[in-house]
């Protein structure tokens, strides 16, 4: 009697552990592309002593700092998806895609992102700081930051606020839309960023 409980238990135990291994989820890695321009920059770029721009530095809050992709929901409570993770480092794939997006949007012009070699002698430096990028409860992707242009040689900076949101409401959970919507308000970005730069040159 005492072995056929036993062997009931044990059974139990198996089936619930198959139950769970058949019906495990498998990970989901996102990363951020850049988007071609659809206006550059070429002539404006041209005609300008403009050679060479670098993002220096980028800060992102430290609960994006993570594998794991971030939203926000209605009591401004973080919500961490568990199988839907960033192939890389966030911080470091959104620096490599504004700076692609910046030399789609200014072919004459070098672009890179530390600690690329020679980016720290970049005739402009920007320095990015994230406050915000995420889903939030009214299902748009939002991008909040300041950012700042440093002119080699000189000391003041120039800084710059943007708030900017996808125009599209992504349903909760939907990572693949909401990483397209991300690269999307990056190149947005890079659009302003190109027509500052170039506004403040002439």
């Amino acid at each position: 009697m005492m072995q056929a409980s036993r062997m009931n238990i044990i059974l139990i135990m198996l089936s619930a552990f198959l139950a769970v291994a058949c019906s495990s989820t498998r990970s989901q890695y996102y990363v951020l592309d850049s988007i071609a321009a659809q206006k550059p920059a070429v002539e404006a770029a041209s005609s300008l002593s403009l050679s060479s721009i670098a993002i220096t530095q980028l800060e992102i809050p430290n609960y994006l700092d993570r594998p794991h992709m971030v939203s926000r929901d209605a009591g401004n409570q973080l919500q961490i998806a568990e199988y839907d993770q960033w192939g890389g480092r966030l911080r470091d794939n959104i620096a490599r895609t504004l700076a692609d997006d910046l030399a789609a949007r200014l072919p004459h012009v070098t672009v890179s992102a530390a600690p690329m070699p020679g980016s720290m002698d970049a005739e402009v430096q920007l320095l990015v700081d994230i406050r915000q990028f995420e889903r939030l409860h009214d299902g748009r992707v939002h991008l909040k930051l300041q950012w700042h242009v440093r002119h080699a040689q000189q000391e003041k900076m120039q800084s710059h606020l943007e708030h900017l949101q996808s125009e599209q409401s992504i349903g909760a959970g939907d990572y693949d839309a909401i990483a397209a919507a991300m690269s999307q308000l990056l190149a947005q970005l890079a659009e302003n960023m190109a027509d500052t730069l170039l506004k403040e040159r002439q």
